[in-house]
Formats: structure tokens, C-alpha cells, sequence
């Protein structure tokens, strides 16, 4: 079959979509797929994601005339690369509902494209693409023209179909394939891990680690020290710095800083409990992978991985309580290391069943076979 992925690379920008943009990317070729990448922000003709070399094309927009330019740029570069290719795919797969998805719909209404159009929308809460949408002009056609021309629009979160839903989406081409990552040997034990908690994501609002600093503000003393690793970088670091000083709980956070994949794959290795504290989420990447490492989890409710985790495997709190987040952590810091590795083996355990990238990439593949069944002529496999 041949792929096209409209997404940014994590050469390009550092962010979940597009680390999963590169996992099934990645997963696709491995299965003998041809799969090529379009995005706004690439630098090169071709990158290197595992042991491929993948071709790429940059997408080109003019950014200093207001968002009016920006948009009609991209849409224009977009159209010809995609018309320069239009019979050299049978699937366009997008990550984002956005301005990638609302091209391709586009071309697909005026028949000058026939590929497959599959969508995958991000985030939820209030700043996923469901509130985009709400934002740009003309809102009603766009929906209704991205409902008709998607042939799939697959949820990672169950909480999105609802917002969809609420801004007019039919529900009807809705799927929900979740987000997927490797699996890899199995993690260290228990007393082989010298941290407690590590989180991991941008320094940014969505993150909520001002409200995690206000919640180890509330941590009574214990014989245990809560100590939170975080390994990220962003425009919130010197705001949550001052906060931290001004909470009086500087020495119970280590920032790391921006770290690279293996990196952050042994900090995971070497602490127990991740921290996903966010006020809002799709299906969180770093948090798939910290228990895919086998760490227990505190994640806040978002509508995408909390839905998975059960009492043994972590804790469950709303976005922005931070009361509600110290007890947890509470609860953490009193557990035994041998009960939170337990914990973490059942979240690991999950992984394996339901998030591997390879049961994930395939069940799209079957996806996609299904859409080209329903349609006149045949994707060659």
C-alpha cells in the first residue's frame, strides 16, 4: 500500500503527534509499505526514521502577512504537491483535523484527488481540533465537508467523539485506534530503580506542572523525600522556577531539561512513578511510554489515558486539583517500591496488550483496506 503522512517529524518539532507520525511511519515501511511525509516545517529531502530513509517534502507557507496569508500559502503548496502526486498514493493519513485534512478534503470534492482520506485529530479539553475548528471561518461547510470527505476519522481519545460530535461531525466515519509505541526488552526491576516519580513533556500551561509544584507544596514531611524529576524544556521554565522559589519547593524538583529519546528512555528506566499532571491531553505519548518502561502512573483526567488505568495501576485525579494531586503523590511516596513496580507491571502488561506500534499500525492498515474495499478499483497491496 502507499502512505502518504501529512505531519511534521520529530527531526523537525519536538511533540507527541509527531513522534507517533514517526512510530507508524516507521511500523509501515517495516511491513513493506511505501510511505512518504509532507509537512510544514521540514528541512531535508529525505530523513531517516529507524532503518529507512523516508522521503519528504516541505510544504511552504508565508508567515509574516497575518494568519489570512498563512493559510491560503499553505493550501496553494499544499494542492500542487499533492496534484504533482496524486496517483502515486492510495492513502493520505493526516495528523491533525486541521488545515492538512481540510486540503486534501478539498482536492478530494473537486475529484482531483482519489486517494483515502484518514484524519486523526489531537488533544482534548478545550484546545484539541474540535475547538480549533470553532475558530476559522466558515466553520459549518468545513465540518460538513470533512465529515463527507474523510473516509475515516479515528479518535485516540474516546472523550474526543463527544467534542466532534458538539461541533457538528456525524459520528458516522468515527474509529478509534489508539496511539501506539515500541515495545522493548524487558524494564529493570523494582530495586534497580534509585527515583521515585519523573515526568516528562514541554515546560508549557498544557503540561501543568505550576499546579503539581503547588501540590508538593502540600506534601506533609515524610521519612520518604518526594523528589519529581522533569525532562523537558519550554516557554513556562523561568515562570515555574520563581514559582517553585516562591513555594518553597525547589529541592524537591531536578529539571533535566530538553533530553534526547534515549535519555529519556533511562530516566523511565530508573524511577517508578510517572507524573502526567496536564490539564489537558489526547493520548499521551510520554505516559504510554513510561509504561511501556513499567512505571506506575498519576495522570489527571483528560478523556485519553486515564481511561485505561485502573486503581491498581495508579491514580486518577482532576486537571487543576492540586490537593487532590498531593494525596496522590502521598499515596505514592507511602507505597513500598515492590508494590509500585507491581503497579507498573500491570500498566506494562496493558501496553503490550493494546498499544504495541505493531498491533496499531496494523489494525490502521486493516482500516484502510476496508475504506479502499468500499470504494470503485482496488489499492494495490
Amino acid at each position: 500500500m502507499r502512505i502518504l503522512v501529512l505531519s511534521d517529524l520529530p527531526q523537525f518539532v519536538t511533540g507527541g503527534a509527531e513522534k507517533q507520525a514517526a512510530n507508524l511511519i516507521e511500523a509501515w515501511l517495516d511491513a513493506g509499505h511505501d510511505v512518504a511525509c509532507f509537512g510544514r516545517r521540514m528541512g531535508a529531502d529525505a530523513v531517516q526514521i529507524g532503518r529507512h530513509c523516508v522521503p519528504v517534502r516541505r510544504i511552504h507557507t508565508i508567515q509574516w502577512l497575518g494568519r489570512w496569508m498563512r493559510a491560503v500559502s499553505y493550501f496553494v503548496s499544499l494542492s500542487i504537491l499533492l496534484l504533482r502526486d496524486r496517483w502515486r498514493f492510495d492513502v493520505i493519513y493526516t495528523r491533525f483535523l486541521g488545515e492538512a485534512a481540510a486540503t486534501a478534503a478539498v482536492l478530494k470534492r473537486l475529484g482531483l484527488l482519489r486517494a483515502i482520506l484518514v484524519s486523526t485529530p489531537a488533544n482534548t479539553g478545550g484546545r484539541g481540533d474540535a475547538n480549533f475548528l470553532l475558530t476559522v471561518p466558515f466553520q459549518n461547510l468545513l465540518v460538513r465537508l470533512l465529515d463527507r470527505q474523510c473516509g475515516a476519522i479515528n479518535l485516540i481519545a474516546p472523550a474526543m467523539a463527544d467534542e466532534l460530535r458538539n461541533v457538528g461531525f456525524s459520528g458516522r466515519n468515527f474509529t478509534f485506534i489508539p496511539n501506539g509505541v515500541a515495545v522493548r526488552t524487558a524494564p529493570l526491576s523494582g530495586d534497580q530503580r534509585n527515583n521515585r516519580f519523573i515526568a516528562v513533556g514541554r515546560v508549557a500551561k498544557q503540561k501543568g506542572y505550576d499546579v503539581l509544584l503547588e501540590a508538593l507544596s502540600h506534601i506533609d514531611k515524610h521519612p520518604t523525600p518526594c523528589v519529581v524529576r522533569i525532562a523537558g524544556d519550554g516557554p513556562e521554565r523561568d515562570v515555574l522556577f520563581s514559582l517553585a522559589t516562591q513555594l518553597q519547593v525547589s529541592d524537591a524538583i531536578v529539571w533535566l531539561g530538553e533530553l534526547d529519546h534515549p535519555s529519556v528512555l533511562n530516566e523511565l528506566d530508573h524511577a517508578l512513578v510517572f507524573l502526567l499532571p496536564s490539564r489537558y491531553e489526547g493520548l499521551s505519548n510520554a505516559g504510554l511510554e513510561a509504561m511501556e518502561r513499567g512505571l506506575a502512573v498519576i495522570a489527571t483526567r483528560c478523556g485519553g489515558l486515564d481511561r485505561y488505568i485502573q486503581a491498581d495501576m495508579g491514580w486518577i485525579v482532576e486537571p487543576g486539583d492540586a490537593p487532590a494531586l498531593a494525596r496522590a503523590l502521598g499515596a505514592a511516596i507511602s507505597a513500598t517500591p515492590d508494590t509500585l513496580a507491581e503497579m507498573g507491571a500491570r500498566c506494562r502488561t496493558l501496553v503490550l496488550q493494546q498499544f504495541d506500534i505493531r498491533i496499531v499500525a496494523t489494525r490502521y492498515l486493516e482500516l484502510f483496506r476496508q475504506l479502499a474495499e468500499r470504494r470503485p478499483g482496488r489499492v494495490r497491496p
